[in-house]
């Protein structure tokens, strides 16, 4: 069913476009996110979608090959007409809103989806944070509410991105100003006398700076003129002494053609050192020369001047030092500020102020601060709140400055107000996510730490870790992993550890962690790897203690094996009697009782080898499956499998073909369990290929190893089964699997007896094309023959 558009899906798309996020590069953040919701719900898929005009698109996609599917099919789609909820779908095939979706019933086969709104503060969802699952399932309230916290994770980290670009687009905007003044600028080491020139500086004495090169403090005395150098220095003396708030001297320069330059310099020191004098002075170097010699190069500058003003994102003004701090100048800005034009502030007989708009608590804290700033005659920089004719607060920035006379009077004070209120916000919210993090990490159910990629030190890790462990937090961070994981599991770990090289995330890995007082405990990990603002690697591990689901396994396997030798001789004993009455030792039967009692032999024999695989099985699981693994011509193992499968390929009308391309090879192997592997690997060829249809078993050298090969032309493995085709009661189609018979047990089986006997097992397929099992053995004599490929 397609999901109907949110009534507010133009003001949704509009926001949704404004972030400019669609179509970016996967971030970790995000990963981060969508990997701890996959975790948290326990499901093999867990997406953050952002749904567009036609389709959703995946900024994180864990457990899935996709980057964006049609909105038609989204779940997403459903989950956003419901901002304030979670949209838990248990069973997709039950649902009427989705039981005939695409993705339900093809790739992926969806079962079960839920998904957490991903909603702005004007209440728009944008998408979700979802997780999904191939079967149905069903979520606790603590998943739930998880999903959501962690839901309103990623909106965190869409709103910062956000509070980025605005910040970006503010800086741009000052950088054009920089730009727009024209002037030149300066840096002077007043320890070393190094000395650095923008272009412009060199430009106004008609010069570049490669032209002036090699650059120091005697470029800038040697242009400037003799009689303004005394006063020049005193100026700067006072300046470095701290009796000067500024260094600011209009003086003259000698241009590249002979004649002066008026300029104005103005300049304070910017850094001081460890002792806290002053090494560093920055400032600014304006020709002044038309300014003083026309009025209308005044006009042209004061237009300039508004320019820049105009452009500057807030509002500029200057007030007088009087009674009422009259305002002289206040840029029409303000108006975009405040709700209030210029003019509200700046007439006589207006009783607007921006004290009457500043919060009443600021008022106070504000007055001491500038009142202190214009006694040490320094600039004040204040963030405070302000009221908008509106009626919301915002948060704005203000920075001024006292302008005094010859003897030192305040004549006015000059500044700007801006609005800072997203970037004060960003800065909460950065705050409250870390917030919500902290209580997430500390109250989580599964262990969660933080160790060092290069030695495996713990560098963080949260209560439930030191719990599971049975080690305080001081202790855990003086070892590392290595610490607590034994011995036998070195080579995993190396191999987890490539994992997280390759690919930037290991696990799921199940091992064992030994406890504080010795015993060991089962574990399942996920982990990523991060790096740090030091450049430093680490993975974020997340531990989850299986102690329980390995009890209950334990538990079953226990009944299993108990059933199963409980029911064999019984069992035996009816198919045997089974298979006298059928085959007439007892008489001629009825047709229909022959009919029947024939069904009931074939579910008998049928039954017998369930459990037969069964107590195979579990006599594997406990290392009591016995070997006798000699020498053996896997010619001879090959030619009496085919003949032992002969009568069962015939009942299919199935041709076995042998394909011997090296000559007779040896390996050690138990030859009565290869021969099992054997119609293991037949009898599944055989069930699946095509009627009138050959197999072929092959036997190739491969460098050192010998190769044996079952190649069927049957329809395939599809690629959601190949990642499990050698685990318990695995079938590819379980519906399939009760008319071709088969126990899901035969293929795990064979692998642990291949590996048992020091081989490799595998398979190779196509869909519609068929598929190749294989084992390869150590060769163990001297025959040589062509190396084959499968």
């Amino acid at each position: 069913m397609k999901a109907p558009l949110p009534t507010y899906e133009d003001e949704r798309l509009a926001h949704l476009h404004q972030l400019k996020i669609l179509d970016t590069a996967r971030e970790r953040s995000f990963d981060a996110i969508a990997q701890l919701a996959m975790n948290l719900c326990q499901v093999p898929i867990a997406v953050v979608s952002l749904v567009d005009t036609d389709r959703q698109w995946f900024k994180s996609c864990l457990g899935l090959d996709a980057t964006e599917t049609p909105r038609d099919v989204a779940f997403c789609a459903h989950a956003i007409l419901r901002p304030d909820d979670v949209l838990v779908v248990e069973d997709a095939t039950i649902d009427p809103r989705f039981s005939d979706n695409a993705l339900v019933l093809g790739e992926p086969y969806i079962r079960f989806y839920a998904g957490a709104p991903l909603v702005t503060e004007s209440g728009h969802a944008l998408g979700t944070l979802c997780v999904i699952d191939y079967v149905p399932r069903q979520l606790s309230s603590i998943q739930i509410s998880s999903l959501q916290l962690l839901a309103g994770q990623v909106m965190q980290l869409l709103r910062f991105r956000e509070s980025n670009m605005a910040l970006e687009r503010e800086r741009e905007n000052l950088d054009m100003v920089i730009r727009g003044t024209n002037i030149g600028t300066w840096q002077w080491n007043v320890q070393t006398g190094e000395t650095i020139f923008n272009e412009r500086w060199a430009e106004i004495v008609g010069y570049n700076l490669d032209e002036l090169a090699p650059i120091s403090i005697n470029t800038w005395l040697d242009l400037a003129h003799p009689e303004d150098l005394k006063k020049s220095g005193e100026l700067i003396a006072q300046h470095l002494r701290g009796e000067l708030a500024f260094y600011d001297f209009k003086c003259r320069m000698r241009h590249r053609d002979g004649h002066w330059v008026w300029v104005h310099d103005r300049g304070r020191v910017s850094r001081l050192d460890d002792s806290g004098t002053p090494l560093w002075m920055s400032g600014t170097h304006a020709d002044i020369s038309e300014l003083q010699s026309s009025q209308k190069k005044l006009r042209d500058s004061e237009e300039r001047l508004q320019s820049m003003l105009s452009n500057f994102p807030g509002a500029a003004y200057r007030c007088e030092n009087d009674y009422h701090w009259t305002m002289l100048y206040l840029s029409a800005a303000v108006e975009q500020l405040t709700g209030y034009s210029a003019n509200d502030f700046i007439r006589t007989d207006s009783p607007r102020s921006f004290t009457d708009l500043t919060h009443p608590d600021d008022v106070p804290w504000i007055a001491e601060q500038v009142q202190a700033a214009l006694v040490a005659k320094t600039p004040f920089e204040l963030l405070f709140r302000l009221r908008h004719a509106d009626g919301r607060w915002l948060w704005v920035q203000e920075v001024g400055l006292g302008i005094y006379d010859e003897t030192g009077y305040l004549k006015y004070i000059d500044g700007f107000i801006w609005d800072v209120t997203q970037t004060e916000l960003a800065n909460k919210a950065v705050q409250l996510n870390e917030q919500k993090l902290s209580t997430l990490y500390n109250q989580a159910s599964i262990g969660i730490a933080l160790n060092a990629l290069d030695d495996g030190r713990y560098l963080e890790c949260n209560p439930e870790l030191c719990r599971l462990t049975g080690y305080t937090e001081a202790e855990l961070i003086a070892t590392s992993y290595w610490d607590l994981t034994p011995e036998q599991y070195q080579v995993q770990e190396h191999q987890q550890l490539e994992s997280l090289h390759a690919s930037g995330r290991y696990g799921p890995y199940e091992k064992e962690y030994r406890h504080r007082d010795g015993h060991l405990i089962p574990v399942l990990l996920n982990g990523v790897l991060i790096e740090g603002p030091d450049g430093e690697r680490k993975i974020w591990s997340f531990i989850q203690d299986i102690t329980e689901r390995k009890r209950i396994e334990q538990m079953k396997n226990e009944f299993v094996s108990a059933v199963s030798h409980e029911l064999r001789t019984p069992l035996t004993s009816i198919s045997g009697s089974l298979g006298l009455v059928t085959s007439g030792v007892l008489g001629e039967l009825p047709e229909k009782v022959q009919s029947m009692l024939g069904i009931a032999h074939k579910n008998a024999k049928r039954l017998t080898l369930l459990i037969n695989d069964l107590l195979d099985m579990e006599k594997i699981l406990a290392g009591k499956m016995e070997f006798d693994i000699q020498e053996q011509s896997l010619l001879s193992i090959l030619e009496a499998s085919l003949e032992s499968n002969k009568a069962y390929a015939d009942s299919y009308g199935i041709a076995l073909v042998l394909q011997v391309e090296a000559g007779d090879l040896h390996a050690r192997v138990d030859a009565q369990r290869l021969q099992q592997v054997l119609t293991n690997f037949i009898s599944n060829a055989v069930k699946f290929s095509p009627s009138e249809g050959q197999v072929e078993i092959r036997l190739s050298q491969q460098g050192d190893q010998a190769l044996i090969a079952i190649v069927d032309h049957g329809p395939g493995i599809s690629e959601e089964f190949r990642a499990h085709i050698f685990q318990k009661f695995s079938q590819a189609d379980s519906s399939d699997s009760r008319q071709r018979g088969g126990t899901g047990l035969g293929l795990s089986i064979s692998k642990a007896f291949v590996e048992r006997m020091q081989g490799r097992i595998g398979f190779e397929s196509v869909v519609g094309e068929g598929a190749t099992f294989y084992a390869a053995f150590p060769i163990v004599n001297s025959a040589k023959g062509p190396a084959s490929a499968l």
